[in-house]
């Protein structure tokens, strides 16, 4: 499991990027093949660990990606914007993070300021 969490990118950013790859080389099944495994990859491993690291939210984005090149003219509009929604919630999941940190940092440093000032 620890060999999983040094690779390069998640797991299942790679299957998803692979997955839209083969989608866009015309090669779905294989492609199909991948994106339920980069989904699968998302939900049991690398979902758990989005606030250790912004590198686990990139396979929403890629997703969102994959799915159209792999279904191409039969792509579901309710799949593609479910797909969408998700990856935006999880921006919006990251973006808060680092404005909370942000924030603490900010206060932080008003803090010692503030101190300073007493001192001074």
């Amino acid at each position: 499991m620890k060999r999983l969490h040094n690779l390069p990118l998640p797991v299942s950013t790679m299957a998803l990027l692979a997955a839209f790859v083969l989608g866009s080389l015309q090669y779905p099944t294989a492609g199909w093949i991948l994106f339920g495994a980069g989904i699968v990859a998302w939900a049991k491993l690398d979902a758990k660990q989005l606030l250790k690291s912004d590198r686990y939210g990139l396979s929403p984005a890629l997703a969102l990606l994959a799915y159209p090149a792999l279904a191409g003219a039969q792509a579901n509009t309710a799949v593609t914007f479910a797909l969408a929604l998700h990856a935006l919630v999880v921006f919006l999941i990251l973006t808060s993070r680092h404005l909370s940190q942000d924030i603490k940092q900010a206060a932080h440093v008003f803090s010692q300021q503030k101190g300073i000032s007493r001192r001074i």
